[in-house]
């Protein structure tokens, strides 16, 4: 009985898991376009993170897999290489919690250039929650216009009512130095504001 139990495990193992070691790299791609000019934003840092999903007993875990970030070139595109991603569902949060593999969750991106909305948007900020648009799919070829922040206080808001997973980059070193551009152009905008720089990057600007 034990050994038939141990034979389909492994059987649920290799036809769940097999599919995404095989997997060649996907190619991320997508655009930014100014939301009133409609004219392409230069410069903007696309940050794609990868993380693993593990389903126990007690609780969920999550790992960091990958991070990788891009600017946007003269016609507001980017691209990224990297895991083609997953869902995380009920049915692998079983497989998980039987054969205690962790899982690829969907890529997420963050966008970022100051004196833009970001992207997720910011609650809070009216104008980048109604104004702030995708055509397509995130990653496939979707076009993303931004909006731009004309007063301070908006601003100020982009940076500090920021996802928790912008946080985890501005303190998790081993993110971070993965996020110089993102960290780099955050700095900036705080500097801009009147506000403090972001202490990681004065101590990885150190470590040149």
């Amino acid at each position: 009985m034990k050994g038939a139990l141990k034979a389909i495990l492994i059987g649920i193992f290799v036809i769940t898991i097999l599919p995404f070691s095989i997997a060649c790299a996907k190619t991320f791609w997508g655009k930014v376009i100014d939301a009133d000019t409609k004219e392409p934003v230069e410069g903007a840092v696309v940050v794609a993170e990868w993380t693993e999903e593990l389903t126990t007993a007690t609780a969920t875990h999550t790992r960091l897999k990958d991070v990788k970030e891009v600017l946007t070139d003269k016609k507001g595109e980017w691209m990224i290489k990297g895991p083609p991603g997953g869902e995380i569902g009920d049915t692998k949060a079983k497989i998980s919690f039987l054969t205690g593999v962790y899982f690829m969750k969907p890529v997420q991106f963050y966008i970022f250039k100051p004196g833009y909305c970001p992207s997720p948007a910011v609650p809070g900020i009216t104008i980048c929650v109604e104004r702030t648009r995708l055509q397509g799919e995130e990653g496939d070829g979707g076009i993303l216009e931004l909006p731009k922040l004309t007063s301070q206080e908006d601003r100020r808001k982009a940076v500090w009512k920021r996802p928790d997973a912008w946080f985890e980059m501005t303190e998790n070193k081993q993110k971070a130095k993965r996020v110089k551009n993102f960290l780099r152009l955050l700095s900036e905008e705080e500097k801009r504001l009147g506000l403090d720089e972001e202490p990681m990057w004065k101590e990885i600007e150190n470590e040149k």
